[in-house]
């Protein structure tokens, strides 16, 4: 998880963010989580208490919503867990303590939102070692483009299906980077390929 940190951040500052605002005056009320300061958010997340739980329910309610009402966006996290999404505000709200847990959702979702999925895309199933995970289309699609642009393949790439040869050459990135060779686009591979900026 320390990986990804590192590589997020490297390539990403959060900045503040501004929220749609409900009256003329833009106040609106806020509910559960998003009253709540980075400080307790930060707290929650060192004691893994129930809290924290509520912080990612909260979070992925907050996402889903956004997903239906944002113009030009299906999913805006399409290949980002929520853990990992936590651990991104984690490093945030320790830097910023005294904002508020839904403006540094708001700034993580500004950042983000370039590499979202614009439109449906449908899930294709990648079985590796007796493990099933779904991915997008779109999102494998992309992961193969950005190897191919690397130099991992040598021929056309086709997001709709993950071979034999999709897995070498998975583990071969993730072997050249020193990272978990699992063979499939997890966290640490998705991060890499999608915010780390190529040299």
């Amino acid at each position: 998880m320390k990986h990804i940190l590192v590589v997020v951040w490297s390539i990403a500052v959060f900045i503040s963010g501004s929220v749609v605002a409900a009256d003329d005056s833009g106040k609106f009320a806020a509910k559960g989580a998003a009253r709540k300061s980075c400080n307790d958010f930060t707290q929650s997340a060192q004691q893994k208490n129930s809290d924290y739980l509520l912080y990612g329910g909260w979070l992925e309610g907050y996402v889903t919503s956004y997903n239906q009402f944002q113009p030009s966006n299906y999913d805006v996290v399409p290949w980002q867990t929520t853990e990992l999404l936590l651990a991104l505000l984690q490093r945030h709200c320790k830097a910023n303590p005294d904002i508020k847990y839904l403006d540094a959702v708001n700034s993580l979702i500004k950042t983000v939102f370039p590499i979202r999925l614009e439109k449906e895309s449908p899930l294709v199933k990648v079985s590796v070692a007796d493990k099933d995970s779904y991915y997008y289309v779109e999102i494998l699609q992309r992961a193969k483009q950005r190897l191919k642009f690397l130099g991992y393949y040598n021929t056309a790439v086709d997001g709709s299906v993950f071979t034999p040869l999709d897995v070498e050459v998975f583990v071969k990135y993730q072997k050249d980077l020193g990272i978990p060779q699992t063979g499939i686009p997890d966290q640490f591979t998705l991060s890499n390929l999608f915010l780390k900026k190529t040299q």
